[in-house]
């Protein structure tokens, strides 16, 4: 099941090994703390392999999103064909400002995101520090939109679960016995000069990642099977997430690198799909 945003580092392509990652059907709830395009959760719901579900981002205006899809679809739909059409890389700025001017909930909000999401830049989601969205117009010879009855099936995958505006601690600190947990953050960098954080105000830097790790071995601890996404990179496999404290490395995936402006940089890079527990207190 594909989603409706376009997201740097989407895991659409790679739900399905992730889902092999899980090993089975969640009995419990399925947590997903970084939401993103809600890629995996889509491909898990779609296979009737999730029940209930907590996905949480702690970007609000992501969230506001994906509720939007899936409270108010025909508003959001209406309010989407009401931005600039023929016109739309000149009235790009305008509707950026619109954006970032708020209020920044509820259905324009949603329909503006949406919109330069379609627009902008490699599908680039970007905030400065003061929490602005700062990607600039995108290359395309057309703007496109996936067809209403592709936002409806997704609308109807998103019912019933719970969206929260949080930080992945405050979410992960709810798993359990029998629970799922799905963790994908913004990656180490390959290099120095490949950081790219900015998917909200506040950087995702070392010193988050080490305290995901721990999170995780917290919720393994309790008996949830949790599984991470994150570069191939020493520092993930053997500081983040080493063998010694019960992770486990079951897939090196190849995949596209997008973001980059320039083409020709835009090769394949390794990542890790790594998994953890339910442990046993003596691990």
């Amino acid at each position: 099941m594909k989603p409706i945003l376009k997201w740097a580092g989407g895991k659409a392509r790679l739900a399905p090994q992730i889902a092999d990652a899980f090993g089975e059907a969640c009995d419990g709830t399925y947590y997903e703390p970084f939401l993103g395009s809600a890629a995996v959760y889509l491909h898990l719901k779609a296979n009737g392999l999730v029940g209930r579900a907590v996905l949480s981002d702690a970007n609000p205006k992501l969230v506001e999103v994906h509720r939007a899809v899936r409270d108010n679809l025909g508003k959001l739909l209406s309010a989407i064909d009401d931005l600039p059409t023929d016109d739309w890389r000149e009235r790009y700025y305008e509707v950026r400002e619109s954006f970032n001017a708020g209020p920044q909930r509820g259905v324009a909000h949603a329909a503006r995101f949406l919109w330069l999401n379609r627009a902008g830049f490699n599908g680039l989601y970007r905030e400065n520090r003061s929490g602005k969205f700062n990607v600039p117009v995108g290359r395309y010879s057309k703007l496109s939109f996936p067809s209403p009855e592709h936002f409806k099936t997704v609308s109807e995958l998103l019912k019933g679960v719970e969206l929260v505006e949080a930080s992945f601690d405050q979410v992960m600190n709810e798993a359990g016995e029998g629970d799922h947990v799905y963790c994908d953050p913004p990656y180490v960098p390959l290099s120095e000069t490949a950081s790219f954080t900015g998917y909200c105000k506040t950087p995702f830097d070392i010193a988050e990642q080490k305290a995901l790790a721990t999170m995780a071995r917290k919720a393994a601890f309790k008996g949830a099977k949790v599984v991470l996404s994150n570069h191939d990179l020493p520092v993930v496999r053997n500081e983040l997430y080493p063998s010694a404290s019960g992770f486990h490395h079951v897939a090196r995936p190849r995949v596209a690198r997008a973001i980059s402006r320039a083409a020709r940089s835009r090769g394949r890079v390794t990542e890790v799909i790594a998994t953890i527990g339910p442990l046993r207190k003596s691990a």
